[in-house]
């Protein structure tokens, strides 16, 4: 399998940004194309992991359910980055659930072909070993800020990552999340009902700091919401 100029991935994963033109082709020509509809569980927390899944369209949730069925998303990835490469490496269970939120289309790399990859090339090891600690690095920032951050500046720090994630320019200088997120979606992200998130977000909206269009989130102040989240 070969991936045309046109379909290349972005790619925001340290393992293959760190790769050669040839290595980056080689571990990707060993991936088989996967496609799952909006809502469709693509790992569960508790399964024996043994793919991991670049994506190339459409965005996946991470999340874990508390025993009394309260959700909380630690994540949401897009094209380029790759979930599910923790069990993949260790052979061990998912630690959390991965849920299609949008159509997403991505490529498959069982451990197999992954171990194939590593003896032809070791150097690749280290670039795994960096992808691993900076996911264990963004869970912990996200545990700490749900846990020891007031409420509104949650709030904004879950925003901002978004904007910095999914956020494009429009002509008149706001940043609008391409994205929709509901706002039970942004609840569960920053660990606040979704009561406080509707009166946060109008509060905000009202002091023109941000707007929206249609269910599509714009930030019209980026630097009073950099304050907020700052305090």
């Amino acid at each position: 399998m070969t991936i045309q100029d046109g379909q290349r991935p972005q790619t925001k994963s340290i393992l293959l940004s760190s790769l050669s033109d040839e290595a980056r082709e080689k571990l990707l020509a060993r991936g088989h194309k996967k496609t799952y509809k909006r809502g469709v569980t693509i790992f569960a927390r508790g399964q024996t992991g043994t793919t991991m899944l670049l994506i190339q369209s459409g965005r996946v949730e991470i999340s874990v359910t508390t025993i009394n069925g309260r959700k909380s998303i630690l994540e949401n990835l897009g094209p380029g980055e790759i979930l599910g490469e923790i069990a993949t490496f260790d052979g061990g269970e998912r630690s959390a659930d991965a849920t299609a939120a949008s159509a997403v289309e991505g490529l498959a790399l069982s451990r197999q072909d992954v171990a194939a990859f590593l003896a032809e090339y070791p150097d690749a090891a280290m670039s795994i070993i960096s992808e691993l600690c900076l996911r264990i690095r963004l869970t912990n920032e996200i545990v700490e800020t749900k846990t020891n951050i007031a409420a509104s500046a949650r709030l904004t720090r879950c925003l901002l990552r978004l904007a910095d994630k999914w956020g494009a320019e429009t002509k008149d200088g706001d940043i609008k999340i391409s994205q929709q997120f509901s706002q039970a979606d942004i609840g569960e992200f920053s660990g606040l009902a979704r009561e406080n998130v509707n009166r946060y977000l109008k509060g905000w909206e009202s002091e023109g700091i941000l707007g929206f269009e249609g269910r599509n989130i714009v930030i019209k102040d980026f630097e009073a919401l950099e304050t907020i989240a700052d305090l």
